[in-house]
């Protein structure tokens, strides 16, 4: 009887070496489950099944216990520069006036970035070395052309659905593939649905099969960044990436009224689906009905008109003359960053008016001409869960900090265009539109880094 009781022992242990104690392993669960449930304001996971799954409750705890970072954790590195030389017999066929919208390629080494609006294209060209300066005539140049700008608009390759005002509004790598996002920027009717193509191979720009045009569910909403949601949070979104608005289109009443976050798989319905509608789901986005403006200021909803022109001066958030470039969620963190422009918060926004240094706005513009600025504004991945979770509205979410962006004074007064994050190296890149000049016609953006420090959660946003 000893001998067997010590086998069955034997057994045990060998299950538990192999497997982990199944009771510990349930106890940690439970336990995991009441924070989340509490914090998340969960009661019951009844019409929730995912929320029986000890993966799933593991993943959001892991998220929770993450910090919410300060903008004053990314500090300036420096920044690079890049050719306008015009790549083809087309002179638009350059980086002269770009908005600054760009990827990283798959290597890190180089950049897809869009060209000159009117031209449509994009090429790939090597990132030149970073110089740890705040001078603009420090910066290297980078030369190396590896992939000439490629029209992707008006060409018999591919229907982007768009005959008139086409702009490109988001690029990103995704496996060997290039999705690209794109708008009408002045769709009077507010009716255009076609966001999207995607080039078969990103390494093969001039020959590469392109497939299109696709609809993001969404539509100008949703028709612009594109960034990678972090591995260890896929499973709670049920996503892979996130595809976000613009800053650079009229007409507001088809656009959102703030920064916004749509989760959506393109492997499946972009890279290897066929062309035709993309679902997605919308965890942050506005309108000019429910608009983005800050609770601690406006106890009532105030008048949209009134809000987007800051005309009572109280408007710290999101004014007529603000937009959103880039977001994405900082791997290792619970902050979605999204960056962009904002202006008129000082001064107010008018509509064609002529401004503090005689400068005739063809827009709303600031009254003063220095009330502008690249603009943040963070927000909490537990509260994009919980619009994911349907315990949130999209419209209803508050960044936990927002405001200037911290660019060296030398830069002041630009835009940010477009950004992109390197993970393994914990370094952010962001263009500034026009904020280049090799001269009078030459207005490329300008490319600057920034590093994340250690985030911990001493480091935490109160």
């Amino acid at each position: 009887m000893a001998s067997s009781h010590r086998f069955l022992n034997s057994l045990m242990l060998i299950a538990t070496l192999s497997f982990g104690s199944p009771i510990i392993a349930e106890e940690d669960c439970t336990e995991k489950k009441q924070t989340v449930f509490q914090e998340l304001g969960l009661k019951d996971s009844k019409s929730k099944p995912q929320l029986l799954d000890c993966s799933w409750i593991r993943d959001a705890f892991t998220m929770l216990n993450s910090p919410r970072i300060p903008i004053s954790a990314w500090e300036y590195e420096g920044g690079f520069r890049l050719t306008t030389k015009a790549a083809s017999d087309n002179a638009k066929a350059t980086l002269d006036f770009s908005l600054g919208i760009f990827s990283l390629s798959a290597s890190k080494k180089s950049i897809f970035v869009a060209s000159h609006p009117q031209f449509g294209g994009i090429g790939e060209i090597l990132i030149p070395p970073i110089v740890a300066s705040k001078d603009i005539e420090d910066f290297e140049v980078g030369t190396s052309v590896l992939q000439d700008f490629q029209s992707i608009n008006n060409t018999p390759r591919v229907s982007t659905g768009i005959a008139g005002y086409f702009r490109i509004t988001g690029i990103k790598q995704i496996d060997d593939a290039l999705m690209v996002n794109y708008i009408n920027w002045y769709d009077a009717n507010g009716t255009e649905t076609d966001t999207s193509i995607m080039i078969w191979q990103a390494n093969n720009l001039a020959s590469s099969k392109m497939y299109g045009p696709y609809q993001l569910e969404g539509a100008a909403h949703a028709a612009g960044w594109l960034s990678e949601i972090p591995l260890e949070l896929q499973a709670l979104f049920e996503a892979t990436h996130i595809t976000g608005s613009q800053s650079n289109a009229s007409i507001a009443s088809r656009l959102s009224i703030g920064p916004t976050a749509f989760a959506f798989n393109p492997r499946k319905n972009v890279v290897y689906g066929p062309s035709g509608s993309v679902e997605t789901e919308a965890l942050l986005d506005f309108s000019m009905r429910q608009p983005l403006y800050d609770y601690s200021v406006y106890k009532l909803q105030p008048d949209y008109r009134s809000l987007s022109l800051n005309s009572d001066g109280r408007n710290k958030m999101w004014t007529l003359s603000s937009g959103a470039s880039f977001g994405f969620i900082v791997p290792g963190t619970r902050t979605y960053l999204t960056l962009g422009k904002s202006a008129g918060h000082e001064s107010g926004i008018g509509y064609k008016i002529k401004q503090s240094n005689g400068h005739q706005c063809g827009g709303p513009c600031p009254f003063d001409a220095d009330d502008y600025y690249s603009y943040y504004w963070a927000w909490d991945i537990a509260d994009l869960l919980r619009v994911k979770l349907n315990l949130a509205l999209p419209h209803s979410l508050q960044p936990y900090e927002h405001g200037k962006f911290p660019l060296p004074s030398s830069f002041k007064g630009l835009a940010i265009g477009g950004g992109d994050y390197d993970e393994e190296q914990r370094k952010l890149y962001i263009s500034l539109t026009k904020g280049d000049t090799f001269g009078k016609y030459a207005r490329p953006p300008l490319f600057l880094t920034y590093k994340l420090k250690a985030t911990t959660k001493n480091a935490e946003s109160k």
